[in-house]
């Protein structure tokens, strides 16, 4: 099974079969945390966890819990979107997308959500263009979010 893989893995890099490499040997004790007790009696002392690193407490555990269903439905498609609008290869339009979409994505309807995705498929040097205000959106482009994006911001009064 897969525990004793693991458990191979380290005796196997304990006894010099692989290169010892530290953080190979902490991911496989963390994975392992049934395993964990033997694997550090088979580990040199210069690779060895803490006790209570390798012992799964609360302190050191990292891993998720599987709270799946407290996501919305859209949760999924919404983190897509944050990504490839922070990830877009041009500084100025990961600055300004992706900081719109990190404080609106949330708050954005499905059917919204389709609108930004098409945004994001859209070429940077047009889009740039758009949003900076330097040119108009063509009229043949029919993408309301987009319009809102690239509307001028309202006169706030002091």
């Amino acid at each position: 099974d897969a525990g004793s893989g693991v458990l191979l893995a380290c005796l196997s890099s304990a006894r010099g079969a692989v290169p010892a490499h530290r953080g190979y040997h902490r991911k496989m004790l963390r994975r392992s945390s049934r395993l964990a007790p033997i694997a550090r009696r088979a580990l040199p002392a210069a690779v060895r966890l803490p006790a209570r690193a390798v012992a799964g407490s609360a302190a050191g555990n990292q891993q998720a819990t599987a709270d799946s269903g407290k996501f919305d439905a859209l949760d999924k498609r919404r983190r897509q979107l944050l990504y490839r609008s922070k990830q877009r290869g041009w500084l100025e339009m990961d600055i300004m997308l992706g900081g719109w979409a990190s404080a609106r994505l949330a708050d954005l309807s499905e059917d919204q959500l389709t609108q930004f995705a098409e945004i994001i498929e859209m070429e940077n040097p047009d889009l740039y263009c758009w949003l900076t205000g330097q040119q108009d959106v063509p009229d043949d482009i029919s993408n309301p979010l987009l319009r809102t994006l690239c509307a001028p911001p309202l006169p706030t009064s002091l």
